[in-house]
């Protein structure tokens, strides 16, 4: 195997397990956002309870973001076996998932005022 070969394996490799890990934080955020609003009103949330909502989903939830988004363009960039439309559909995904971003940070993981 050439060096440029392994190179591209291991680069493949690295954008598919960011891709995995980017899914699985978005899945733990959702978690626990559920955590945090276990269905009893605001004023009998515990303390853990708001910290988790308020701190720590969105930590989870932007790092997933940024790795699914990293993912994706690192793919269609560094994946030259893959069929020009697939790329550019992956293009695609990234570029409405960062205009969802941009556009609308409000719609994730906000409270309903």
């Amino acid at each position: 195997m050439t060096a440029e070969a392994s190179k591209r394996q291991t680069m493949n490799m690295l954008m598919t397990l960011f891709w995995v890990l980017g899914l699985l934080l978005l899945a733990t955020a959702g978690m626990i956002w559920s955590y945090g609003n276990l269905g009893v009103p605001a004023a009998r949330q515990t303390q853990d309870q708001i910290n988790m909502q308020t701190v720590w989903t969105p930590i989870v939830w932007n790092l997933g973001m940024f790795l699914l988004i990293f993912a994706i363009w690192g793919m269609a960039l560094m994946r030259q076996d893959l069929d020009p439309m697939a790329r550019l559909l992956m293009y695609f995904v990234a570029f409405i998932i960062i205009l969802l971003i941009i556009v609308a940070p409000s719609l994730l993981f906000n409270r309903i005022p």
